[in-house]
């Protein structure tokens, strides 16, 4: 299926290219968080976003995470438009926790019905497809870590299904005090910086953001507009902890083979890696040995980045941003850096992009996710070079 169109906000700025930019130029997106108290937790830092514009037409709503979505929506809108009947336009995104932060303010004094309404998982979707005037299928999935990558493909089965002609899918998550004490009583968190594969790395940081595309039955696309293709997408289940990876990894090695074999493609044909990379000692070691194990001896020679050290993890959104940036790397031929990847650990031995960007067109990139529950994802994209 074709992505004609991506829009974005993040803690590196409000759209795509304020995201790609900071990216490339190694900002880290990451600062003290002011939006509510931390005194009480250990870690104080995330990839909060700082300002968050509205564009002129968005409802008058509290609920961050709706607001979020539209304002990567109206980046999206920005760049391309949904060509097709409202009933004919679906939306598909992915969260890891949905208006969890609209819910745990109604619990905590303001007991209005419409705040705690605004808590329900499918609201801030709802929310965007009426900004968008989207009568189509309307779905919220949920895989944790892993949900923009599945968003995707869902998106996906019903182009292909014939279910709609247009679909806006992507991924969302707000930073608020009920995440941040929960990741933090898991000691989660790490007081140091980010540092996605390295030998000091203890931890990962939360961050928030809204990640958006536009995908059309491939037949449609029109050349001017093309990003790339989603060629291939699976998600399993690892059926082995609630919180931490399989030690073999076995279910993303599935992921990743399942996703491969849809599209066409072998190790041969990979180019680029994005990993999920967030920083922890477990989850980015079994991320490398599975990496190995896929794309045998040529894993070694393929450029891999993860792109966490410069958001913190954010959740939904994170497999969406992480999509859009292979698909801009494809076309901008560059990939950015792993920022606070300084020192090798010999249990992560792959070809980790540091330092500074490096020129590199990815033809065909694999986009790895995992999450709480044992959730995987594997999307295989194809960008569009001219």
């Amino acid at each position: 299926m074709a992505i004609v169109g991506a829009g974005a906000v993040t803690p590196l700025g409000g759209d795509v290219d304020a995201f790609w930019s900071g990216l490339i130029t190694g900002v880290d997106g990451t600062s003290p968080i002011e939006r509510f108290d931390v005194s009480d937790l250990r870690v104080w830092r995330g990839g909060e976003i700082k300002k968050l514009d509205a564009p002129h037409d968005a409802p008058r709503t509290e609920c961050r995470a709706t607001r979020l979505l539209i304002a990567a929506a109206a980046d999206l809108r920005s760049r391309t438009e949904a060509t097709c009947a409202p009933e004919r336009l679906g939306v598909v995104v992915g969260t890891a926790l949905g208006g969890v932060d609209e819910l745990a303010r109604a619990l905590d004094g303001d007991r209005s019905a419409r705040r705690a309404l605004g808590g329900l998982y499918d609201s801030p979707a709802h929310g965007l497809a009426e900004w968008l005037g989207a009568r189509g299928p309307v779905l919220t999935v949920s895989t944790a870590c892993a949900s923009g990558a599945t968003a995707l493909g869902v998106a996906a089965d019903l182009l292909a299904a014939g279910a709609a002609d247009v679909v806006i899918a992507g991924g969302y998550d707000v930073l608020c005090r009920f995440v941040m004490r929960g990741f933090d009583a898991l000691r989660s968190l790490t007081r140091d910086r980010v540092r996605p594969f390295d030998r000091r790395r203890s931890g990962l940081l939360l961050g928030e953001a809204a990640a958006l595309v536009q995908l059309v039955n491939g037949r449609h696309a029109r050349p001017s507009t093309l990003l790339g293709c989603l060629l291939g997408h699976a998600s399993t289940s690892d059926a082995f902890h609630v919180a931490a990876p399989h030690p073999e990894g076995r279910g993303l090695e599935h992921a990743i083979q399942s996703a491969m074999a849809m599209a066409g493609v072998t190790a041969g044909d990979v180019d680029f890696v994005s990993a999920h990379g967030t920083g922890t000692p477990l989850n980015d070691r079994v991320e490398t040995a599975v990496l190995n194990r896929v794309l045998g001896p040529r894993a070694r020679a393929i450029p891999v980045n993860s792109i966490k050290g410069a958001l913190g993890h954010t959740m939904g959104a994170a497999a969406t941003l992480e999509a859009i940036m292979c698909l801009l790397a494809s076309q901008r031929g560059m990939v950015p850096q792993t920022l606070g990847w300084e020192e090798r650990d010999p249990a992560c031995d792959l070809d980790y992009v540091s330092g500074s960007p490096r020129a590199h067109r990815p033809r065909v990139s694999l986009s790895t996710s995992l999450g709480f529950g044992g959730c995987n994802a594997a999307l295989v994209l194809e960008g569009a070079q001219g």
